[in-house]
This record gives structure tokens, C-alpha cells and sequence, in this order.
């Protein structure tokens, strides 16, 4: 029985009845140390009882450096499971537990495939996850644990984690259960038969906490538990029950203390392991057991607290706890354990064990364990014989912290990487110079980082030239999400000094010199480099080399271009677990879809960047996916989800600098406040993008936002400052020759006073239907069918005016049909009401099921790509089928999708 935990109990009761009827979830149990999150976790398989697959696991505080420790731990009884899983996430679930080969980068995958195989084992049984001691997991297995802990919704699983309560983690922003101390009648009711003082004084040193409760009576003397002396509370808590734990050990006889000492010390339980390097015998064990501080099970040794396993290994002498690394490496066969061990024995500098650690590391990154790697790396530091090697370490694990998203443990690393770099190695400075300024790009301000990689792209020039046009394009993204697009003139000018060694440095040169020549007015040959460049992407194979080529196609006006090379850059991503890129190149092909009226994948992509930007923390990615979710809301009328989603842009790219992101958000909010009405407080918004300098907007995107400005200024009969906008606009418009440019070209002059407004809408309209812009084709008809309707050229407006309102309504861009039908009755007619499509009622996520169905993906590949479990997307197709009222698969394939 718990006392004083039925709050608790309810929870975990409720957790476990709805994942067995398929609602699954998690839940957070924190705590002090010893508030009884273990028996609770312990309540929470008894709950779930004999018709469940209970999964234990805790984490270890000296396995907190190894990548997959904890997650390896959990998967042991269902790893012979995986060959059922998709090739590519079994190669990564067995790469990071060493049982295969790694793929580089493969942290989602291996976060898949977990979900997948504990959604596999479901099918056959409720799967309960207990997960105890959370503050000392590996970071890569708590990376995983909060992937998969965020998807359960359609899953017959449950997961339980326990965690103090002072502690950060993946935990953070799941459903938490705060354990508070036990009142005084709870407490009361765990002590033994004592004289009531005796109670009252345990109760009140104790404060609530349940293991102090059950320990502290142990430890009186036979005075003290008559209640002839006075209980002592002259020591806090914590300390109180680690001496008490330390004075217990002391107590056993010594080849006792050195089995449990190397029991502290080696992560795993294993017996066998345990007594090999304690050269002791079983009754060193039995002697252990008898005294209730372990307990051996089939997983092996166990402590039976987490405290008692820290007194252990505090309570010995600094050179008894080397004596024991020592000798379990050379018990333990695993490579990793043996570097961390011989680590922990060594006393001074020993390049030979710092080698080895840096080899850990390597592993580790391969699994995608970067934490593990950093931590693994800033060892090898340490034990480094020459400052050189010393302050390389330190640079590799600053890269390494970078990766994780530790961005100051990082630059800690960096200041002390400049203190032992003594000789000032050039090789060594450029490494740490490059990753303090991806950590400006990551975190910081991203124009200040555009002007640093630059600069180490200079330095590096001459040693690697392809790496310095690879920093280039780095320079050149950070400016481009500053928004500023001027400076790729001169890192145009810098990558035509640069050799050309092999295929994708001809690509990135030919890239940055053609954006270089546009900025630089030499629009003609720009085009032609780029244009060479989007060639040479064909032999690529990056996502990232892609990503780059679609944006070199938007710069021609190839928007059907720049669509497949984006679409192959999220393919490419998805296919080869290159989670990393897989936001940036949603970012592109959403605002694409955005463009091409295609608004339900723009949902799609930009929800899924979002989703995915947040649980790699890219904040410069989250921040694109809200400006585009905030332009979609606007379109579709949705005018507080607009300003919520813009501002929360707004603030994000103040901090940051993000001028490209800042001007999305802008025009969202020009959007909303153009169609409801107010072409004042459009203005207000278009100007302001056209005013601010990079870091606070982008003027190139900007400029392209004028047709906008010019229909609100024509709204607001308010004409001051249009001219140099426009005639700006007319010069961005002239290199590519595109049809969408030249199309709102001619509306934005047809509404100029005094101009030839008939004949320059009737162009618009003509060019307009040359491209994918729908929405734009529709408002130029509305603008157009306005202007005939105010000459009472009713018919003719109706025409124009109809065709306005069938898009808008397609679309969704409710305002904008409800303005159009507005018109259409001034003219006196009705607009035909559409009829609802079915498809409307679909979640993003719905839908970018329903169109992988379409395209004949089976559900593990459905699954596959978008990063869910098969069973989730069982789930989904359920609420698909009733939504469209369909019963098969073939009958979806035939669904129309807008």
C-alpha cells in the first residue's frame, strides 16, 4: 500500500486504462530523492498486471556518458523483434546499440524504429515503459524516449518515467505528477510501533520523505527508540541519509564493500562481470544481499536505491575507485566501457586512454549520440599529453556540445580550447572559429554569423578552398535569413577567387557567383551561372546540395524547378535519416505550396518543419514555419491565429535578427488587415518592410511584397512614396522574364492613377494563367472585376468577378471569397455557394497520409517518412476512411486532393 499517494495511484490507474484501449500517453512522476517515484513506478506494473509487457529501466549515473545505455536497457526483451522493422531503421536501431553498422546522423531513425517496435509489441500485448532515475540518462536515450513519449496518442502503450525533482531533461513539456512530501498521518503510518515522540520527532526530520521514513529508524540507538534521548536534526536530509547509507557500508566486511564498490562502478548489473573483477567469490555476493542493500534478479545486480549505489562509490578512497576501473577494464569486453573505465583510473595525462576515449566518441557520434561524444571528448582533454591535442579535443567537443543543442557548455569548451592552444595552431583556431560562429547561426544573431563564416572561409582558403566555398554558403544562408541579400555579391566575388578541386565545389561556386552577379545588377550572366549550377546539382546526392539548387531555380523564376529539386530535398532527407535538413527543406516547399495556392500541403509541410524544428531546437527553422502558418491563417481568414502565430515570428526574429522572417510576418499581418478592410494599417506593415535594413527585414522580399503596397495605397487613396517601390519592383522582376512577375507587374500598374487600367489588367490576367499562382490569378480578376463593375460594365465584371470567387472558395481564402461575392452581388448576382469538399475536414497530417497512400506507399512507408508509427497511421487512415466515407485503399487513391 502507498500511503499518502492515492492522487498518484488515480493518475497511474488512469495513464494505464487508456493506453490498453488504445489512447496511450506518458506521465512524469518527480520527486526528492527517496519520495517514492520507484514505488510508484513499481505501483504502476502492478496496476497494469500479468496481461502487460512491463518494460523496466533506470538510468545510472556513471553510465550517463554512454550513447543508448538506458534505451538499450529498455529494448533488451524486444530486440529480437526489430528484423520485422523497415531495413533502414533497423540498420539504425542496430547501429546504435553496436549491433551493426551506424549511419551518420541517424538519431531520428533510431527514434522511429524504437516507436515502431514498441508499437509492434503492442499489438500483442499493452506495452508499459517504466522508466526510473530519468536525471541520469544518456542524452541520446532521452532524445529518443521524448520523441517516442510525444507520439503514444494512437498507441496501446504507456510510459511511466521517474525523475528528481530538480532535474531537466526530455521530460520536459510531457503531463508531470509533482510527489509532494507525505502529511504527518501518512508518515506516521510507514514507522514501526514507537513511543509517540519518537514518531513526532522521525516525522519531523524526515519531512515527508518515505525512504528517510522506512531508513532512519535503522539507525537509532536503543535509547533514541525508547525515547530516553532526543532525536538529532542537527544534519539536512539528504546528507543525513547519505551517511546513513555510508555508515551501513562501512559496517560490511571489506571484500564485501570492494564487490559492491565495482557493482557502483559498472553500469550494467552484470553479475558475472561484477565478480570477475572483484576477484571475490559468491558469498562475497550472498553476504551483499543478506544485507538487504542489493538484490540480485535476472537483470543482475541491483541497488535497491539509487543513494545506497552513490554511497558506494562515494564512500571509497580516490585510489580504491581507480582500483576498480582498472580492473573491470580489464573484465569489461566492451571497447566504450573499457575507454570510460581506464578513463576513470587514470591518474594525470595518458595519451594512450585519451586515443581511446576519442575513438568512444567517434562511435558515438555515428549513433548519433553527440552528449555522450562531448562528454566523452572534454575526458580525453584532460588526459592529453601536448596542450596541441588538448585544445584540439577540446574544439571537437565544443562541435559536439554544439550538435546537442548546449550551446554554452560549448562555449565554455571553446575558452578553455584558446587557453591550452599555447602555439596558436591556425588549423585548431579555424576549427573553434567555425563552431563559434555556427553557434552565432544556431543561437545567436545571424548576421553577425553570416560576417564570421565568411571570415573563416578566408582564412581557410588557402589550406582547403573546398571547404572554404562550403563556408561561404553557410555565410551565405545566415545572410540570406538576415536578410541580406546585397552581401552575396561579395561572397560571389570571394568564390570566384576559390579552385575548383571536384563536382560540388563547381556546383557551390557556380551557385555563389550567380547570386553574386544578380546582386551585383549583372542579372544576364547570374542567370547563366545559376543556371549551370542547377545543372551540376543532377550528379549531387545532399539534401542540402538540392535544397540549394531549388533555390537557385526560384532565383531564375523555375518555379516548377525549384519544386522538384525541394521535393527531392525532403525525399532524400527522409530516406536517409538526414533529420537535420529535413526542416530547411519543408521551409522552402511550403512557402512554394503557399505561392502555388497548394494551402493544404503548405499546412502539412510547414506543421511537420515546425514539429520537427522543435525537437532538433532550430529555432531559426521554427521561426520560417511560423511566418508561413501565420500567412496561411490570414488567407484563410483566421485572423487571431495570424496575429498569435506573426507575433510569436516577430519576437523570435527580433532576438535572433531573423530580417527574412520578421518581413514574412509582416506581410501576414498586411494580408489580414488588406482583406478585412483596412488598407491603412496594411500600409503601415508594407512600409515598415520596406524601411527596415537586414537583421530587422529582408528589402529583396520585401520589394517583392510591392504589388501589395500598391493595392493598398490605391485602397487607401494614399499615394506618397509608391513610385520608387515600384520601379524597384519592376527591376527585381526584369532577370527571370517570369510570367508570375511579369503578371503583377501589370496588375500593380493597372492600378495607378490615370493608368491604362483595362488593357494592363487584361495582360495580367493573360500572363497569370502562364503560372502556378492561383490566388494571385484570383485577386487580379477581383481587382480587375472591380474596376468594371465601378465603370457599370456589370457583365463583363461578373465574369471576372466569378471566376475570382470559385478560386477563392477552392482555396479556402475565405475572406477573399466572401469580398469577391460581395462584388458579384453589387453586380446583381449571387455567388454559387460551393459545396464543402470532404477533404477540407483533414488534419494536415491526414492529408499527407492520404496523398502517400495515393502515390501507393504501404503503411510501414508511410510510417517511414513521416516519423510515426505504423500503428499511428493505422489509426489516422480509420479517421480518414470515415471522413471521406470510403472503405479502401483504392477508393482513397481515387480521392481528389487539392
Amino acid at each position: 500500500m502507498l500511503y499518502g499517494r492515492d492522487a498518484a495511484c488515480a493518475a497511474i490507474a488512469g495513464l494505464v486504462t487508456a493506453a490498453a484501449e488504445g489512447r496511450g500517453g506518458s506521465l512524469v512522476v518527480r520527486g526528492e530523492p527517496g519520495a517514492g517515484k520507484t514505488a510508484l513506478l513499481e505501483h504502476a506494473a502492478a496496476t497494469a498486471g500479468s496481461g502487460w509487457t512491463v518494460l523496466p529501466a533506470a538510468g545510472v549515473q556513471s553510465e550517463a556518458e554512454l550513447a543508448f545505455a538506458t534505451l538499450h536497457q529498455l529494448l533488451l526483451p524486444l530486440l529480437d523483434r526489430s528484423a520485422s522493422l523497415e531495413p533502414a531503421q533497423a540498420a539504425a536501431l542496430r547501429g546504435a546499440f553496436e549491433l551493426g553498422t551506424a549511419v551518420v546522423g541517424d538519431r531520428f531513425l533510431v527514434s522511429v524504429a524504437v516507436l515502431n517496435l514498441l508499437s509492434d509489441a503492442s499489438a500483442d500485448r499493452p506495452v508499459l515503459c517504466l522508466v526510473d532515475d530519468a536525471q541520469w540518462i544518456d542524452q541520446p536515450s532521452a532524445d529518443v524516449l521524448g520523441f517516442v513519449a510525444r507520439r503514444l496518442g494512437a498507441e496501446r502503450i504507456a510510459l511511466v518515467v521517474g525523475r528528481r525533482d530538480t532535474a531537466t531533461g526530455f521530460a520536459e513539456g510531457l503531463p508531470e505528477l509533482e510527489l509532494p512530501p507525505l502529511d504527518a498521518e501518512a508518515s506516521a503510518a510507514l514507522l514501526p510501533r514507537l513511543p509517540p515522540a519518537v514518531v513526532s520527532g522521525l516525522v519531523r526530520l524526515a519531512g515527508g520523505n518515505p525512504l528517510a521514513l522506512r531508513e532512519l529508524p535503522s539507525s537509532l540507538t536503543p535509547d533514541q527508540v525508547a525515547g530516553r534521548q532526543p532525536l538529532d536534526d542537527r544534519v539536512p536530509l539528504p546528507a543525513r541519509l547519505d551517511r546513513l547509507f555510508g555508515d551501513r557500508l562501512r559496517a560490511l566486511p571489506g571484500p564485501v564493500r570492494a564487490l559492491l564498490l565495482i557493482a557502483a562502478a559498472e553500469e550494467t548489473g552484470n553479475v558475472t562481470l561484477v565478480l570477475a573483477a572483484a576477484a571475490a567469490g559468491a558469498d562475497a555476493l550472498d553476504v551483499a544481499e543478506r544485507s538487504g542493500l542489493v538484490r540480485v534478479a535476472a537483470d543482475g545486480i541491483v541497488f535497491r536505491h539509487p543513494l545506497i549505489r552513490a554511497a558506494a562509490y562515494q564512500i571509497a578512497e580516490p585510489a580504491d575507485r581507480r582500483a576498480a576501473h582498472r580492473a573491470l577494464a580489464a573484465a569489461d569486453p566492451d571497447n566504450d566501457r573499457v575507454a570510460w573505465h581506464r578513463a576513470a583510473a587514470a591518474v594525470g595525462t595518458d595519451e594512450e586512454v585519451a586515443t581511446a576515449l576519442e575513438d568512444s566518441a567517434q562511435r558515438a557520434v555515428r549513433r548519433g549520440g553527440h552528449a555522450a561524444a562531448a562528454t566523452a571528448l572534454l575526458r580525453a582533454a584532460e588526459l592529453s599529453d601536448r596542450p596541441a591535442a588538448r585544445a584540439r579535443r577540446l574544439v571537437a567537443a565544443a562541435d559536439a556540445a554544439r550538435r546537442s543543442g548546449r550551446h554554452p557548455q560549448a562555449i565554455d569548451l571553446l575558452a578553455r580550447a584558446a587557453r591550452a592552444d599555447e602555439g596558436g595552431d591556425p588549423v585548431i583556431q579555424g576549427a573553434a572559429d567555425h563552431v563559434r560562429a555556427t553557434i552565432e547561426a544556431d543561437a545567436g544573431n545571424v548576421l553577425a554569423a553570416a560576417g564570421q563564416l565568411a571570415a573563416v572561409s578566408e582564412r581557410a582558403a588557402a589550406a582547403d578552398p573546398t571547404r572554404a566555398l562550403h563556408l561561404l554558403v553557410e555565410s551565405a544562408e545566415a545572410a540570406a535569413y538576415a536578410g541580406d541579400s546585397l552581401r552575396s555579391a561579395g561572397l560571389g566575388r570571394l568564390a570566384a577567387a576559390l579552385p575548383v578541386t571536384d563536382k560540388p565545389a563547381a556546383f557551390l561556386s557556380d551557385l555563389l557567383q550567380g547570386m553574386g552577379r544578380v546582386a551585383e545588377g549583372d542579372s544576364a550572366a547570374g542567370v547563366l551561372r545559376l543556371r549551370r549550377a542547377i545543372g551540376a546539382a543532377a550528379t549531387l546526392t545532399e539534401p542540402r546540395h538540392h535544397i540549394w539548387a531549388g533555390v537557385a531555380a526560384s532565383f531564375v523564376g523555375d518555379e516548377p524547378g525549384a519544386r522538384l529539386w525541394f521535393t527531392r530535398a525532403v525525399d532524400r532527407a527522409r530516406a536517409t535519416g538526414a533529420l537535420g535538413e529535413l526542416p530547411h527543406a519543408l521551409e522552402y516547399l511550403a512557402e512554394l505550396d503557399l505561392r502555388s495556392g497548394r494551402y493544404a500541403d503548405a499546412a502539412g509541410h510547414a506543421t511537420e518543419g515546425r514539429r520537427l524544428a522543435a525537437e532538433l531546437g532550430q529555432d531559426t527553422s521554427i521561426s520560417r514555419h511560423l511566418g508561413t502558418l501565420a500567412c496561411l491563417a490570414a488567407l484563410r481568414g483566421a485572423d487571431e491565429e495570424c496575429r498569435d502565430l506573426a507575433h510569436e515570428a516577430l519576437t523570435r526574429a527580433g532576438r535572433r535578427g531573423l530580417g527574412i522572417v520578421a518581413t514574412v510576418a509582416r506581410h501576414a499581418l498586411a494580408l489580414a488587415d488588406l482583406v478585412r478592410g483596412r488598407p491603412a494599417d496594411a500600409l503601415t506593415h508594407l512600409r515598415a518592410m520596406l524601411d527596415a535594413r537586414p537583421g530587422a527585414g529582408s528589402p529583396f522580399l520585401a520589394v517583392a511584397c510591392v504589388p501589395d503596397l500598391v493595392e493598398a495605397a490605391a485602397r487607401a487613396d494614399r499615394w506618397e512614396g509608391v513610385g520608387e517601390p515600384l520601379a524597384a519592383f519592376e527591376r527585381l522582376t526584369g532577370p527571370s522574364g517570369a510570367p508570375a512577375a511579369r503578371s503583377l507587374l501589370c496588375r500593380a500598374r493597372a492600378l495607378l492613377p490615370g493608368a491604362d487600367a483595362d488593357r494592363l489588367f487584361a495582360e495580367a490576367v493573360r500572363l497569370g494563367q502562364d503560372c502556378d499562382r492561383p490566388f494571385e490569378l484570383a485577386r487580379t480578376r477581383l481587382l480587375h472585376g472591380e474596376f468594371l463593375r465601378r465603370g457599370k460594365r456589370r457583365a463583363e465584371a461578373r465574369v471576372q468577378l466569378r471566376e475570382a470567387a470559385d478560386v477563392f472558395d477552392r482555396l479556402g481564402a475565405v475572406p477573399w471569397a466572401e469580398r469577391a461575392g460581395a462584388e458579384l452581388r453589387a453586380t446583381g448576382e449571387t455567388a454559387r455557394k460551393r459545396q464543402p469538399d470532404t477533404l477540407t475536414r483533414l488534419t494536415p497530417q491526414e492529408r499527407q497520409i492520404v496523398r502517400l497512400v495515393a502515390d501507393g506507399a504501404t503503411n510501414q512507408q508511410v510510417a517511414a517518412q513521416l516519423f510515426l508509427s505504423r500503428r499511428t497511421v493505422e489509426y489516422h487512415l480509420h479517421n480518414v476512411f470515415t471522413k471521406l466515407g470510403v472503405s479502401s485503399r483504392t477508393a482513397l487513391a481515387r480521392s481528389e486532393i487539392p
